[in-house]
């Protein structure tokens, strides 16, 4: 994740007394869950009008409880982006190798705490537009889980609920390319204005002049945002200037972005006093477009023009065409060409420009996928053998949402002032190179790449040339009258500093001295969309999801695995594990093989078959639910098996329960086939309910209460061994307790294997050791 600021965040929105806040919406989200993979984040946006000069968003999370135990506060964490989800990893799995996290926006990382508290997420001068904000509970290893009945845990559900409110400026004055304004304006009152840049417009100037300041002005401040209201943290530019100054007029140069409104803010700083005299100034508005040559409808040759002397260079832009299914997140980018041949199209480059591609992807309808970007060398084709790629030669290649980088020795991508590694090296070592772009930002995005070859010769371009060429650039773009003179001011002065006395070291491309020898090469690409990366491996699949109308594909991962692919096993199973854990939970039902057998020689027949009947199933569904579908063995259904498993292990604890009870004549069957039509009902509303349990346990032990004391009264003497009584009854109620107390409340994902087979051998055990003898209910003489 390339960009991540934690916000500390104090409840109050703070404003001046004349400022007013609007609401512009409210958003409850769906009950959160825990974090365990992207499928179980709640996501939902907020839409930011323009002409916003604050926003704060209000969250307050709370717990709604739907059980008879009390819910306690817990910790609630919350991602939000502009114009795409959060890619985030709670979990701490690693993401792919090829996942590159390329963005422009900034993640804002907010926690709270279920208890109704409000925290506040205020942003000045915020990007117009949607923030989509990804909401869950903390991550806990599901391995250290419990495993419990429902109902004996606290049912609670948390959720969050989103305030936008708003803080508008007043409606921007409009202004255009070349026409001259006046202002006039008192002392702390801004003048706020928009403008709108075309395409082709990559950078812009504003010509200050006939600067006049009122007494209490103290600096004249000027400052340029594109499409969101300036501010002293996000202007992209700003300019100013003191009374005392020497220069009387001021020039603003800015970079653009094409086809998006600008807003420049001018203001005289200083103490207000409405009763003295206005500041004044008057400013002109230029653009100056890329010098654009263009071949085809869809290729253009440009200049790409930057402060650096070094770093101005030529460059061809191809207009990819959209291709694209009916399925969700599935398109692709093409060549202009290739819909009139049937081949693929390839690039062809030389050392002495690079190439951009351009393409735009939809609001909401595209930031759901995982985009990916191949590039490869073109096979040389000589008669009908293949050429290998020469060993000198190397593609950079980089990629970026609203404007072009520029690629550069060794492996960086250079943009404005900020450099980083490029995502895609291409040589003859790695024949091809890829990259995936897991949720991109709608936008027009640009992929750039440069063919280098042979040595790099460090550029040593003298400080005092680049001086010449900045002053050369100023002086063009402030005198130029037609617009051709001026969209070629940086190549035209470039050429002629670069010729002039000691500066022809300053003819670079980037860090390098530029090489007179030219080299070719051909390459082709792929700018395409899959719904899921890799298609989630062979351990995960892809789902659709749907929230808050937000549609978006994510990997289910199976077999403990993790991550945007499922290609983390760092918590998978090893596969001896998955081996001992099918072994203990199958192997150990065979204990009620011997239960089997003491019931049918105690002559408890019916009985024996319903210990057969656990024996079978609970066998075969361990089989069957064991190894994580790995090396499992299914006869039917798992949903068969598991019904019968829980079905007769209930129906055995009934059996088990009616023999204890020693029910005269005809009243053991009456009872085996009622509990058997009830047990049947029950398990099929509630397989895994606690009461499904209470409800034979509770019956049978009532049952053996009345008909003990029923026989005392008759016989009043003790009717049961004395070795049953005082030996065999504690002894299994023990065991049983103790296998009881590892089911409801040891049991975890970690322990499972080897606790619940352990409960598998009590239970078998207890029923040996608590089932009676046919003379265990004799009469007996003494007491």
């Amino acid at each position: 994740m390339r960009w991540i600021f934690l916000i500390i965040l104090i409840p109050t929105i703070y404003c001046h007394e004349d400022d007013t806040l609007e609401i512009v919406s409210k958003t409850r989200t769906s009950y959160l869950q825990k974090y365990g993979g992207y499928v179980d984040v709640v996501v939902m946006h907020v839409e930011i009008p323009s002409e916003v000069s604050f926003a704060s968003l209000k969250f307050t999370a709370e717990e709604a409880q739907m059980s008879m135990f009390s819910c306690s506060p817990r910790k609630v964490l919350m991602y939000m982006k502009h114009k795409s989800l959060p890619v985030i990893n709670p979990d701490g799995s690693r993401f792919p190798d090829s996942f590159k996290n390329i963005s422009r926006s900034q993640y804002y990382y907010l926690e709270l705490r279920s208890d109704k508290s409000v925290k506040y997420l205020n942003l000045t001068s915020p990007d117009p537009g949607c923030y989509f904000i990804s909401a869950f509970l903390p991550y806990d290893d599901p391995k250290h889980e419990s495993i419990q009945p429902p109902e004996l845990t606290p049912e609670c559900y948390s959720f969050v609920e989103t305030t936008l409110y708003v803080k508008r400026r007043p409606s921007a004055g409009q202004i255009v390319e070349g026409a001259p304004y006046t202002i006039e304006a008192y002392t702390s009152h801004s003048s706020l204005y928009t403008f709108y840049v075309p395409q082709f417009v990559i950078h812009a100037s504003f010509l200050v002049e006939n600067i006049t300041f009122a007494k209490t002005a103290t600096r004249l401040t000027v400052r340029v945002q594109s499409r969101s209201i300036p501010s002293e943290e996000t202007a992209i530019k700003a300019e100013m200037i003191e009374p005392n100054s020497k220069e009387k007029s001021l020039t603003v140069t800015f970079n653009t972005q094409e086809e998006n409104w600008h807003y420049v803010e001018f203001l005289f700083e200083g103490q207000a006093n409405p009763t003295e005299s206005k500041s004044s100034l008057s400013f002109i508005l230029k653009y100056f477009a890329e010098d654009s040559e263009r071949t085809t409808n869809a290729t253009a040759w440009r200049v790409f023009n930057s402060n650096e002397i070094t770093r101005v260079l030529k460059y061809r832009q191809y207009d990819l065409v959209r291709e694209s299914t009916t399925e969700s997140f599935s398109y692709s980018y093409e060549l202009r060409q290739k819909f009139t041949i049937s081949s693929s199209v390839a690039v062809n480059l030389t050392s002495s420009e690079f190439t951009v591609l351009q393409f735009k992807l939809r609001e909401h309808a595209d930031i759901g996928g995982t985009l990916q970007f191949v590039l490869a060398f073109k096979p040389r084709v000589k008669g009908r053998s293949l050429e290998s790629e020469p060993k000198d030669n190397k593609i950079i290649a980089c990629i970026r949402p609203e404007a072009p980088e520029l690629p550069t020795w060794p492996n960086h991508c250079s943009y404005g002032g900020d450099q980083i590694v490029a995502p895609l090296v291409v040589s003859k070592a790695t024949d091809n190179s890829s990259m995936m772009i897991p949720y991109p930002e709608s936008g027009v995005w640009y992929a750039t790449f440069k063919l280098f070859c042979g040595e790099c010769v460090p550029c040593s371009c003298p400080d005092n040339c680049q001086k010449i060429f900045e002053a050369c650039v100023k002086d063009c773009q402030a005198t130029c009258q037609t617009k051709d003179t001026c969209n070629n001011c940086s190549l035209d002065c470039k050429t002629e500093v670069v010729h002039s006395n000691g500066c022809a070291k300053c003819d670079c491309d980037g860090p390098c001295l530029r090489n007179k020898e030219v080299c070719n090469s051909s390459v082709v690409f792929d700018i395409s969309s899959t719904a899921c990366a890799n298609n989630c491996g062979k351990h995960g699949r892809c789902m659709f999801m749907v929230c808050d109308g937000v549609v978006y594909a994510t990997c289910v991962c199976s077999h403990n695995y993790k991550g945007w692919d499922c290609s983390d096993d760092g918590d998978a199973t090893p596969y001896y594990m998955l081996v001992i854990e099918l072994l203990l939970l199958v192997f150990s039902n065979l204990m009620f093989l011997p239960t089997v057998y003491v019931a049918y020689r105690r002559e408890y027949h019916v009985e024996a078959i319903v210990y057969f009947a656990i024996c079978f199933f609970s066998t075969f569904y361990h089989a069957c639910d064991a190894g994580e579908n790995i090396i499992s063995f299914c006869i039917t259904r798992l949903g068969a098996l598991q019904f019968a498993d829980f079905y007769c292990a209930l129906l055995a604890i009934w059996v088990t329960l009616i023999a204890i009870a020693d029910l005269p004549s005809y009243w053991p069957t009456m009872c085996h086939i009622t509990g058997a039509i009830i047990l049947a009902f029950t398990t099929t509303i509630n397989k895994t309910g606690i009461w499904g349990f209470i409800l034979p346990v509770a019956s049978g032990l009532f049952i053996i209460v009345v008909n003990w004391y029923l026989k005392w009264r008759k016989v009043r003497q003790l009717f049961l061994s004395k070795r049953y009584l005082r030996v065999w009854i504690p002894l299994g109620l023990v065991v049983v307790c103790v296998g009881l107390i590892i089911f409801v409340f040891l049991e975890t994902e970690a322990n499972y294997k080897y606790l619940h087979s352990l409960w598998h051998v009590l239970m078998a055990v207890g029923v040996i050791i608590l089932l009676p003898r046919r003379d265990t209910f004799q009469p007996q003489t003494e007491l």
